[in-house]
């Protein structure tokens, strides 16, 4: 296999800074914006950030410089990566195709939260909630077809123009855009609250004052872990597309370091917009899922100038969502175009026809979002990570990456001491989780 060929076919970011913002991008999506608040409330709040940091920086950072590593390496998608490994065209070929396609059908429901995003967007700039009570308005949009499903037909055609445009065009492009623009508008929201909303210091002793008694529980610890790796997304190969696209003096180490912290900022600073505030106006920050779609309107209804915070709230939640559904389109994309020497363009047009059949079919189906959701969220992205995480660390070999792919264009070299951690710890533990998430034997 000529590993340099294969670099020669793969586009490459422009810059650094797009690079970066495009991988955070990738990372910074539901998980984010959408889960990591209600996992905060479901499990003690500061006790819980703690440990979700502590699982970041230990374990799923130095797997997603491995994995980036490889993707550098290869220069390709998920068919080349598993060639490189297993030397077993074949195989790779199904395998890397399967695997890739798995990844895909995360846009399927993605989509359909793009939807109520969007549409919450208008309900925040129209006030909507004082038309109709907070807790009905979610109900009677996804069960408005006529607008949801055309919505869902749009999103589509969108996340697919922008991988259609490319890496420079359009993944790098959107990226430098929306990222910025869905942290600031995160700040901002948390400036907002600190001086506009009466005791959010017991909310804000709730985000960041842990409980330190919460840790004896091993169920605080899985959820911070599952939380950490769904985030970054490390495993199933949205890392390793997205290194494929570096270029070859690109500093790994440095690149992926940055994103997962960005990731993590993100998530950490969306925590601190929305639990504080839920707690210091008496809302459940317990809730679930609901706590997006249900219990924010009904917080913005009581907050001075709640109509613009809710705007900004939804726009940023849109920006992970986008991001993050271009990199679910690209990985597909990606390892078709490079593994079976098809065009980007076609590959784009027939990923986007198939993600926007299935996201109506999430629209006007609960069972159907349900299904996919439960499918790839729960078990694809589970069985994809470990075992790509096995093919990347264990059957390649993380010392031959480290050795190959990331120390020789590195300002920062990795010694044998990240090999051993990888191998005998971090693939490991994620292993653990991913088992425990399919038959549940931990806490």
């Amino acid at each position: 296999m000529n590993e340099n060929k294969l670099n020669q076919n793969s586009e490459n970011f422009a810059g650094r800074f797009g690079a970066i913002m495009s991988m955070a991008g990738m990372a910074i999506g539901l998980g984010n914006v959408w889960r990591f608040p209600y996992m905060v409330g479901s499990y003690g709040g500061g006790a819980f950030v703690l440990a979700y940091l502590i699982c970041v920086i230990l374990i799923v950072m130095p797997l997603a410089i491995m994995e980036a590593g490889l993707g550098k390496g290869i220069g390709g998608g998920l068919m080349e990566a598993y060639e490189a490994a297993t030397h077993n065209k074949k195989l790779s070929r199904f395998i890397g195709g399967l695997f890739s396609a798995v990844y895909g059908t995360m846009n399927f429901y993605f989509v359909a939260v793009m939807c109520a995003s969007l549409y919450f967007m208008y309900v925040c700039a129209t006030s909507m909630w004082n038309r109709k009570p907070a807790e009905t308005i979610y109900d009677d949009a996804m069960s408005n077809f006529g607008l949801m499903i055309p919505l869902a037909i749009i999103i589509s055609a969108a996340v697919g123009f922008i991988v259609y445009k490319g890496v420079q065009k359009g993944i790098e492009a959107v990226s430098k855009v929306m990222v910025p623009l869905m942290f600031l508008f995160f700040v901002l929201v948390v400036f907002f609250a600190i001086f506009a909303i009466d005791g959010i210091g017991k909310g804000y002793d709730f985000y960041l004052h842990p409980d330190f008694s919460q840790w004896a529980h091993p169920s605080l610890w899985v959820a911070a872990m599952g939380q950490a790796l769904f985030s970054i997304g490390v495993g199933p190969g949205c890392v390793l597309i997205y290194g494929s696209h570096l270029g070859k003096d690109e500093d790994v180490t440095i690149s992926l370091t940055t994103v997962c912290l960005l990731d993590t900022s993100i998530a950490t600073v969306v925590g601190m917009a929305l639990i504080p505030a839920c707690i210091a106006m008496g809302l459940d920050p317990e809730s679930g899922s609901g706590l997006i779609f249900i219990v924010l309107p009904a917080l913005f209804q009581q907050l001075p100038f709640g109509n613009i915070i809710g705007l900004l709230v939804f726009a940023a939640i849109f920006f992970a969502a986008i991001t993050s559904a271009v990199a679910q389109l690209e990985v597909p994309v990606a390892t078709y175009f490079n593994g079976l020497g098809f065009s980007r363009g076609k590959v784009a047009v027939i990923a986007t026809i198939v993600t926007a059949i299935e996201a109506v079919h999430c629209v006007v189906s609960p069972n159907v979002l349900n299904f996919w959701s439960d499918f790839s969220g729960n078990y694809g992205f589970i069985v994809t990570a470990g075992i790509g995480a096995i093919v990347y660390g264990w059957v390649y070999g993380v010392n031959r990456i480290r050795e190959e792919h990331i120390n020789p264009t590195s300002d920062i070299r990795l010694g044998s001491w990240y090999s051993n951690w990888c191998k005998f710890i971090a693939i490991p533990i994620l292993i653990i989780i991913m088992i425990n998430s399919l038959f549940p034997f931990l806490g």
